[in-house]
C-alpha cells in the first residue's frame, strides 16, 4: 500500500491492542488519535445502513479536523494529564476488573503543528462492521490489529463488557453475519470463538486494502507504527505484552484451543497452533 492518508481508521479485534495502537499514534509528531468517540457509537447503535454510517464517519472526520485547527475542545477518553491511555482496565476489585476511573471522557484541546496533521479515530467492531464501505470510499488509510486468539478470549472472559456476554451491539445492526452469531443459542465460548474468527475472516478478505498488524509485533517493536506513518514518537511509552496477564483464567486455555481448532479456520491462518510433540 502507498503512504498513509491523513485520515486514519484504527480498528481490530476487541481487546486486541487497538487502544495501545491508538495511544502510540497519538504520541507521534503532528498526530491525534481519538479513542472510541461516544457520539459515533450512538450512530452505530441506531444505524442499519452501512453506506449511511460511512458517510457520517467521513463527515465527522472533516468536522473534527476543523475543531482541532480552531483549538476547540474535543471530548475524548484521556488520562488526567491529557495523554492517551494504553489500557482501559485496572486491577480487579472484589474479583472483577473495572475500567480505570482516572481514564475517562474529557474535553481537551488537542494541539497540532499544522493543517496537514494526521487524524486517527479508533473503534473496533463499529468500523470493522463497515470495513468494505470504508475501503470503497477511498477516504482513509486503515489499520487493523489482531491478537493471539487464546489470550484475547481469556481477556473477554475476565471482564464485564458486551463481548464478555457474546454481544457487540454497535456492529450488529449492519453486519448480518455477526448478528447471526450473537443471536444464536450456542454456548458463550463457541459464540466468542466464532466472533473472533469472523473478524479474522473480514481482515483477511480485505488484507490488500488495509494494514493488518499483530499486537505481539507492536509490543516487540513499537517502531512499526512510526515507520508506517513516517512520524517520530514525541515521548517513549512503556509497553508490556498482556498475553500472560495474571488475571486471566488459564484453566480455560485448553478448552479455548479446542474450540478454535473446531470453529475458527481463519484465526488459525493468522495464528496457527503448534503441534504438541508426541511423548517418546
Amino acid at each position: 500500500m502507498s503512504q498513509l492518508k491523513k485520515d486514519l481508521i484504527v480498528t481490530g479485534i476487541p481487546r486486541g491492542g487497538t487502544t495501545l495502537t491508538a495511544a502510540l499514534i497519538d504520541n507521534l509528531s503532528n498526530c491525534v488519535c481519538l479513542s472510541e468517540p461516544g457520539w459515533q457509537t450512538k450512530w452505530f447503535l441506531n444505524g442499519k445502513n452501512a453506506n449511511n454510517l460511512t458517510k457520517q464517519v467521513t463527515d465527522d472526520f472533516k468536522e473534527i479536523r476543523k475543531k482541532i485547527l480552531n483549538n476547540e475542545p474535543i471530548k475524548d477518553k484521556r488520562n488526567v494529564d491529557g495523554t492517551a491511555s494504553t489500557n482501559y482496565f485496572n486491577s480487579p476489585k472484589n474479583g472483577v476488573r473495572q475500567k480505570d476511573k482516572t481514564f475517562k471522557k474529557r474535553s481537551v484541546v488537542l494541539p497540532v503543528k499544522d493543517k496537514h496533521f494526521t487524524l486517527g479515530i479508533k473503534h473496533n467492531a463499529h468500523y470493522t462492521s463497515i470495513l468494505p464501505e470504508l475501503i470503497e470510499s477511498e477516504k482513509f488509510s486503515i489499520i487493523a490489529i489482531v491478537r493471539d486468539p487464546v489470550p484475547t478470549i481469556l481477556s473477554w472472559l475476565s471482564l464485564d463488557i458486551p463481548i464478555s456476554r457474546g454481544r457487540l451491539p454497535a456492529a450488529e445492526g449492519v453486519w448480518s453475519e455477526l448478528r447471526d452469531i450473537t443471536e444464536s443459542k450456542e454456548e458463550l465460548l463457541i459464540k466468542q470463538v466464532k466472533i473472533y474468527d469472523l473478524f479474522c475472516q473480514r481482515y483477511l478478505e480485505y488484507q490488500d486494502h488495509i494494514h493488518l498488524i499483530k499486537y505481539e509485533d507492536i509490543v516487540k517493536d513499537p517502531s512499526i507504527i512510526n515507520k508506517l506513518t513516517g512520524m517520530e514518537y514525541e515521548r517513549k511509552l512503556d509497553l508490556e505484552n498482556q498475553n500472560k496477564n495474571k488475571y486471566y483464567d488459564f484453566k480455560m486455555e485448553e478448552k479455548i484451543r479446542e474450540a478454535i481448532t473446531k470453529h475458527a479456520p481463519h484465526a488459525l491462518k493468522l495464528y496457527p497452533f503448534k503441534k504438541k510433540k508426541e511423548k517418546e
